[in-house]
């Protein structure tokens, strides 16, 4: 097995108090003329059940508060954050600079920057990683580090839903440096784009989701070879929220048993865009269905035909 490439020392998930059911989502997408494909039943039979909805903080509040614990923990231990990658899908033309002001203000001159990422989508969380393993495999010092911080609060039904999913609000947050002897450890990750363009056709996008598991499969099956690491080795997958359907037909087309795919937070958290797999790492450590020694496969599947794969031991 190959050494890790890099750890995802911390990481921190907000997820609001406040429930909004399936049915009650649907019903108000319909009163406004919005159609969904799948109907409530359909929703929940995938697993979905409810929700979180903001309805207190700020986008910027809900940043500040997966931030400030890592940033804390970061200075109490002499770690440097070289630069913030912030990923945002549902709030389009809102400005980095202007939500993380307060918290650069504490940093000073030292300020990092912040880049804000667009275009990939739901996959973004592995263009993080991607972007982490050329920065720790370049000039980095063993004391910097990069923090992956992405947050979702949708501020109208349209933004709550496409016609295929219903999206939930959520902030979440992960510091990540060079080699530790704990935490995530990334031991291979892997990036595919293949860049469709729909122009607002239903055959296009039909034929997308019928053929996108395909695109899945190859860059799995290209992480995996890298990591020299066999499905009989995998504890747990966790793949970005898309439902018991999309998983079921994803486990087949990888040759996998759907019991590792880890559907704990489906119900009550649906699909909360780049937050999803860091809130399934955390409740499955909480839970103890994630031990210490184990090996899982992160997957990520972004719209417009973006993906991405790793590979992590936890430590």
């Amino acid at each position: 097995m190959k050494a890790p490439i890099f750890t995802i020392a911390d990481c921190s998930v907000y997820i609001p108090d406040s429930r909004i059911r399936v049915e009650e989502i649907i019903q108000e997408l319909n009163g406004k003329g919005i159609a969904m494909l799948l109907n409530a039943d359909e929703c929940r039979e995938n697993g979905f059940e409810q929700l979180p909805m903001e309805q207190t903080y700020s986008l910027e509040q809900m940043i500040n508060s997966v931030c400030a614990p890592l940033l804390i923990r970061a200075r109490q231990e002499g770690t440097r954050v070289a630069a913030i990658l912030f990923f945002c899908v549902t709030n389009s033309g809102i400005k980095a600079q202007e939500l993380f002001s307060g918290l650069l203000q504490e940093f000073g001159p030292d300020a990092p920057p912040v880049l804000q990422m667009e275009e990939y989508g739901c996959a973004s969380f592995h263009l993080s990683l991607h972007l982490a393993k050329a920065f720790f495999a370049g000039t980095a010092r063993d004391d910097e580090a990069i923090l992956f911080v992405t947050a979702d609060k949708a501020r109208n039904a349209r933004e709550r839903s496409d016609t295929f999913m219903l999206f939930g609000d959520a902030s979440s947050a992960a510091l990540y440096r060079k080699p530790a002897s704990e935490g995530q450890q990334v031991l291979a990750s892997g990036l595919k784009a293949d860049g469709i363009a729909y122009d607002g056709s239903p055959e296009q996008i039909k034929m997308y989701f019928s053929t996108f598991y395909l695109s899945v499969r190859q860059v799995v099956n290209q992480v995996m070879r890298e990591a020299g690491v066999g499905v009989n080795e995998l504890s747990l997958v966790f793949c970005t929220n898309l439902g018991l359907g999309t998983w079921r037909i994803l486990a087949k087309v990888l040759g996998f048993p759907i019991q590792l795919f880890y559907a704990d937070t489906l119900g009550n958290a649906g699909h909360l865009h780049n937050t999803d797999i860091l809130l399934n790492v955390t409740e499955a450590v909480r839970r103890r269905k994630l031990r210490k020694g184990d090996i899982y496969l992160a997957i990520t599947v972004g719209f417009g035909g973006y993906y991405g794969c790793s590979l992590h031991k936890y430590e």
